[in-house]
């Protein structure tokens, strides 16, 4: 870690990761590995079960949670959980809505979450990194065919007036109302995801104004795209610049990102220069190609192929070129593209979390598919002898918002 935190800077993109990718630097690789990490969290600590009267929300509490989901829980601490919701219809995969008649919430989900470093993650860092994570869908792979690819203004990010419309940014109609939305209903989104979020990094940025600072954003699938708007969000409206007038950088790394806007987003991401952002694509997954009309890419990428891999069962599917882990497995071992290139782990990291959420590892390494699950799916066993849901964490979730 000690060099990864030397050159934390250049591994976040100052010099656009110039020398870094061809062939891809080993330190890099590890950089992407522990955001995609971060962004797994959302993944692993979301309740997804409909029969759950959480269904929507977090299983673990701020304090506990990356002690629950197997990370260093003394690198980084979590300040806030943000949630979401969505003022048009959207695909089911977007919002988790429980069947229960005493749902925690029937309109808002669980999002993501705003972590700072510790002081003792700021000298394995090199900085006091500040990280929001953004949750992707949980569902299968339809809502990409689902979703209408409307574009349209994002006042609430770039402003109503100095453009004319000819080079006013257009986004997409679904990831931005996802971003923007507010619900009255909904005690948990009183105020949108966006403004959930930059309030508290404002917040953060000025408690750390005095040190070295640096704005991290990750997510992966849907995530990824609200990640992105996230970032240029950030940079644009200058969220990333403490009262001293100092802009720390702004870094978004992506892992199988929907494109956001038209070309006027683009040409406003290219404007940022405290902004830089990596997208990782595996090769076969089809998300990175949508929207297929009207968008543009933004930022730098680096193509991974798990395709190539020895470990993983060929040449896989819809639904491991897209997981998360599975990316994570692509980054730590892609030796380039092409029919000539190979594949080798260059970064040691378990393949048994291949398998977390999917069942792409040969069977010959004898890790069950899917192996992440709560014990007993959640069933917990009463004094009389009855078994009950009991399938969250006991932490006030309400505190958790405030």
């Amino acid at each position: 870690m000690s060099s990864m935190a030397e050159k934390w800077e250049e591994l976040s993109g100052k010099n656009n990761w110039e020398g870094l990718l061809n062939p891809l630097d080993v330190d890099l690789r590890k950089y992407i590995i522990q955001y995609g990490e971060l962004a797994e969290v959302t993944y692993d600590t979301f309740i997804s079960d409909k029969v759950s009267k959480y269904a929507g929300a977090s299983r673990y509490s701020m304090e506990n949670l990356f002690s629950n989901v197997g990370l260093d829980p003394s690198k980084y601490r979590v300040t806030k959980y943000f949630y979401a919701t969505s003022s048009i219809p959207l695909p089911d995969a977007f919002i988790t809505k429980s069947l229960s008649r005493e749902a925690w919430s029937k309109e808002s989900n669980f999002m993501g979450y705003v972590a700072v470093a510790t002081d003792e993650g700021k000298v394995s860092l090199g900085r006091r990194d500040i990280v929001i994570a953004w949750r992707g869908t949980i569902q299968t792979l339809e809502w990409v065919n689902d979703l209408q690819f409307l574009q349209i203004p994002g006042p609430k990010v770039f402003g109503d007036g100095g453009l004319l419309p000819l080079f006013k940014p257009l986004v997409h109609h679904g990831f931005y109302n996802v971003y923007t939305s507010e619900s009255a209903r909904s005690k948990f989104n009183k105020t949108s995801a966006r403004d959930q979020v930059l309030e508290e990094v404002k917040r953060l940025v000025e408690e750390y104004k005095n040190e070295e600072v640096s704005i991290t954003v990750t997510g992966h699938s849907l995530g990824a795209s609200l990640a992105t708007l996230n970032a240029v969000d950030i940079a644009y409206n200058k969220i990333n610049k403490s009262s001293h007038g100092k802009e720390f950088p702004v870094t978004a790394f992506v892992f199988a990102s929907p494109k956001v806007g038209d070309l006027n987003f683009l040409n406003a991401f290219n404007k940022l220069k405290h902004l830089h952002l990596m997208r990782i694509h595996n090769i076969l997954d089809i998300v990175p190609k949508y929207p297929p009309i009207g968008y543009f890419d933004v930022g730098q990428e680096i193509i991974i192929d798990t395709t190539k891999s020895p470990y993983l069962n060929l040449p896989g599917d819809i639904i491991t070129w897209h997981n998360l882990e599975c990316y994570m497995h692509g980054v730590a071992g892609t030796q380039g593209i092409g029919l000539l290139t190979g594949f080798k782990l260059e970064v040691d990291r378990d393949i048994a979390l291949v398998n977390k959420s999917s069942g792409a590892l040969k069977s010959e390494y004898l890790v069950p598919a899917n192996w992440w699950t709560v014990k007993n799916k959640g069933m917990v066993q009463q004094e009389d002898g009855k078994w009950v849901l009991n399938d969250r964490e006991e932490y006030d979730i309400v505190v958790a918002e405030v």
